[in-house]
């Protein structure tokens, strides 16, 4: 049976650690979650002010509701072109790392950053420079991940960030060879914003199962060996523009989530599948379904 989770955000904001587990425990019981502690509790203590005995109450909050974290968010800018915020973004990222054990779990996630200090597209991001920068930050945070006995899990996104792309990201992990360092996959992101192309190049509305199957099987090849989690929403093509629209909930887009879930058990990859923007009153009958694929 697939472990089906929760980012824990979608379900809101909440006060305490106690209230965000008895909620997602109201879905499911017990429950997975990737957890961005001042995303989901915007109470709670700055980053700078972390320690193992306050992220350990929060965990044991959430463990008291059968709610244990999959993945810790920690979503930085590797490569943002101010050198000092870059800084002060690596230095969130390892504190993460050095409370892996009091969070209950090594996996500390980020996606691999833009060179548009808003987070939002730049052209510059592809620039050959910024995988060079990545690559130091990405130094830096195995390096600690070493030391706290973690993981470095990225996220590739298609055109948006630095590892936009399967081929990239096989040249990250073919560079850093270390266990230490994890992919968290999102199919529905590496898509190109086009669509998957046929086998003639080019991208129908609604892909072929060939098409599809092609395009999975490619990155699994790359690295399905290193995997620490799926994220799981779903998309489709707008038919006007003829662009991606990719964040809606999983099972209600055009990606053949079934067919996903028997090629990873095809490789036996049994790893956390995380809903991303999925509703919380339907989280319950979406979880259910995607359990019996």
């Amino acid at each position: 049976m697939l472990r089906i989770g929760f980012r824990a955000h979608d379900f809101g904001s909440f006060d305490t650690a106690d209230a965000l587990g008895k909620c997602v425990a109201e879905t499911k019981n017990p429950a997975l979650i990737q957890l961005a502690l001042n995303k989901v509790i915007p109470s709670s203590r700055p980053w700078e002010e972390w320690d193992e005995e306050y992220i350990s109450s929060i965990t044991q909050d959430l463990k008291k509701h059968g709610v244990s974290v999959a993945i810790v968010g920690c979503y930085i800018n590797p490569i943002h072109p101010d050198e000092a915020v870059r800084r002060k973004e690596i230095e969130r990222f390892r504190k993460s790392l050095s409370l892996a054990s009091a969070f209950g779990c090594p996996y500390i996630g980020t996606e691999t950053g833009t060179a548009n200090p808003s987070g939002d597209y730049s052209i510059a991001t592809s620039d050959p420079a910024n995988i060079e920068i990545f690559k130091e930050s990405l130094t830096e945070m195995l390096d600690e991940a070493e030391k706290d006995n973690a993981y470095v899990a990225i996220e590739a996104v298609s055109r948006n960030h630095s590892i936009s792309s399967p081929e990239r990201m096989r040249k990250i992990l073919d560079t850093f060879k270390t266990d230490r360092l994890k992919v968290i996959f999102d199919p529905v992101n590496l898509i190109p914003y086009t669509g998957i192309p046929e086998e003639d190049g080019v991208p129908l509305q609604v892909p072929s199962e060939e098409a599809e199957r092609r395009f999975v099987r490619e990155i699994l090849d790359i690295y399905g060996d290193r995997i620490a989690a799926i994220h799981c929403k779903d998309y489709y093509l707008d038919p006007n523009t003829g662009l991606k629209v990719g964040d809606i909930p999983a099972l209600t887009g055009i990606f053949r989530w079934k067919a996903f879930a028997e090629e990873l058990h095809a490789r036996s990859i049994d790893v956390p599948w995380l809903l991303e923007n999925h509703d919380p009153r339907t989280s319950k009958q979406t979880a259910e379904t995607l359990e019996k694929f």
